[in-house]
C-alpha cells in the first residue's frame, strides 16, 4: 500500500475510538431523540453503508483504472491530496441506497465490527496501488469534485466525523432539554 494511505486509515481508527468511547455512543443508541432524524445506530450504519459502497465500487473500478493508466502512461503533474469538508453547511439528503434500513438492532460492538471489516476490505482494495495511481485515478463522483484515491479515503473520514458530530450534538441538546423539562 502507498505509504501515504496508512496514516489516513489510522486517523479513521483514532476518530472512531474517540466517538465510540463517548457516553452517548454507549447509551441507548437505537432511540431517536428527534423523530425524523437518525439515531446513533442508524448514523453509524449509514457510515457503514457508504464505506461498503465505496469499497465495492473500488473493487471493480480500481483494477480497470490501473490498466487504463498503464496503457496511457500519464505523467503525474501534481499530487493533490487536499479534501474540503463537503458536508459543512447545508446538509444533503442521503440517496436511497445509503439510507439505514437495519433488519435488527445491532449492538455498538457489532456496528463497530461492520465498520472495521469494511475498512479492512477497503485497505485490501487500495493495497496494490502505487503513489502515482493513488493520485491519478479519480472516482466518477461529481459531488466531491471527482476525488482521487487519497482524497476518497480522506472523504470517508470526513463523512464519518460529520455524522458522529451531528448525532452527538443532537443527543446532547435532547438530554439538556429533557433535564430542563424534568425540573
Amino acid at each position: 500500500m502507498y505509504k501515504g494511505l496508512s496514516p489516513l486509515f489510522e486517523e479513521i481508527q483514532t476518530m472512531r475510538d474517540k466517538y465510540f468511547n463517548t457516553a452517548i455512543f454507549k447509551s441507548s443508541i437505537h432511540t431517536r431523540s428527534v423523530p425524523d432524524k437518525w439515531s446513533v445506530a442508524e448514523s453509524i450504519y449509514h457510515c457503514y453503508l457508504l464505506l461498503k459502497l465505496t469499497r465495492i465500487t473500488s473493487a471493480y473500478y480500481l483494477p480497470m483504472a490501473r490498466i487504463y493508466m498503464q496503457l496511457r502512461r500519464p505523467k503525474i503533474k501534481r499530487y493533490i491530496d487536499d479534501m474540503e469538508n463537503i458536508y459543512r453547511g447545508k446538509t444533503m439528503k442521503a440517496p436511497f441506497i445509503l439510507k439505514p434500513k437495519m433488519k435488527r438492532e445491532y449492538t455498538l460492538e457489532e456496528l463497530r465490527g461492520l465498520l472495521e471489516e469494511e475498512t479492512e476490505k477497503m485497505k485490501f482494495c487500495v493495497e496494490p496501488l502505487t503513489k502515482e495511481q493513488c493520485y491519478w485515478i479519480r472516482y466518477p463522483d461529481p459531488v466531491p469534485k471527482y476525488p482521487n484515491v487519497v482524497q476518497a479515503v480522506k472523504l470517508l473520514r470526513i463523512h464519518e466525523d460529520h455524522h458522529y458530530t451531528v448525532v452527538i450534538e443532537r443527543e446532547r441538546q435532547y438530554r439538556e432539554k429533557s433535564r430542563e423539562e424534568s425540573f
